[in-house]
């Protein structure tokens, strides 16, 4: 198919050994997923009427809220064990887009993230730190925290690209001990980072609450002192909220963090 006569631009590039997207074609997929996403989601919604289905809520969390999104399904599925719900994990760029365009019914997200202007309401729903991660056996575990014994160690971090205020929460940290990481390698996911790391391929700054669902086994954790270390999470939803699904799910989630 001629692709560039059917849209009126050209999409693909082509040499003898690859094909990407222009910048044409990159904007064209993100929104032909969006596409594709909400005719998924109308089939699926077809067929729980057809099947009777109590209901469905949808829900968008970052992987270190995890153990409170647990808690709050746990609850709620014994309550209401008819009702469909749907997760999906994002990083920290993802989440702000989604909350942006209103594509779920919670978000489990850090609070930072809430978008101004109102239309968001949320609760507080535990807090967590950064703290050092080592891969197990690291000389370093244990001690007490000296970032100048750091400074030739291979660090791994979650890019900037797809975690915004991590990274620059992490840069923070470094700066305000005089700390310059090493920085061998960026990923997309923090789940990524702590692999790495337990892998033994370097160290990192990460959530707490990340190694307690990731490879808590395989890494060892250093507290890092000082309050900008701090992360406050949150379960949001908008203000404008007609799923009586998620009513009740919501009713679940004061119950349980008010």
């Amino acid at each position: 198919m001629n692709w560039k006569k059917r849209v009126g631009v050209k999409l693909f590039l082509r040499d003898k050994r690859r094909v990407t997207l222009t910048a044409a074609g990159q904007e064209l997929l993100s929104h032909a997923m969006e596409i594709v996403q909400a005719a998924q989601n109308a089939l699926l919604k077809a067929r729980q009427a057809e099947e009777n289905v109590a209901g469905h809520i949808s829900i968008s969390a970052v992987t270190a809220a995890s153990e409170v999104l647990s808690r709050c399904l746990s609850v709620f599925s014994t309550k209401f064990p008819d009702i469909l719900v749907d997760i999906s994990f994002t990083s920290g760029r993802e989440q702000v887009i989604a909350m942006n365009a209103n594509k779920y019914d919670f978000h489990f997200a850090l609070e930072d993230m809430v978008p101004a202007g109102g239309n968001f309401d949320y609760i507080i729903s535990n807090e967590d730190d950064l703290c050092l991660v080592l891969p197990k056996g690291h000389p370093m575990a244990g001690q007490p925290l000296d970032f100048s014994k750091l400074h030739n160690e291979r660090f791994i971090i979650a890019s900037e690209t797809d975690s915004p205020a991590m990274y620059e929460q992490i840069m923070n940290v470094c700066r305000a001990h005089n700390y310059k990481p090493k920085i061998v390698n960026r990923y997309d996911r923090v789940e990524a980072v702590v692999l790495s790391v337990a892998a033994g391929l370097g160290i990192s700054i990460v959530p707490r609450a990340i190694c307690k669902v990731f490879f808590s086994e395989k890494v060892e954790i250093v507290p890092i002192d000082g309050p900008d270390t701090k992360r406050v999470y949150v379960v949001a939803w908008h203000k404008q909220m007609t799923n009586t699904a998620a009513k009740r799910f919501l009713e679940v989630v004061k119950e349980l963090l008010t």
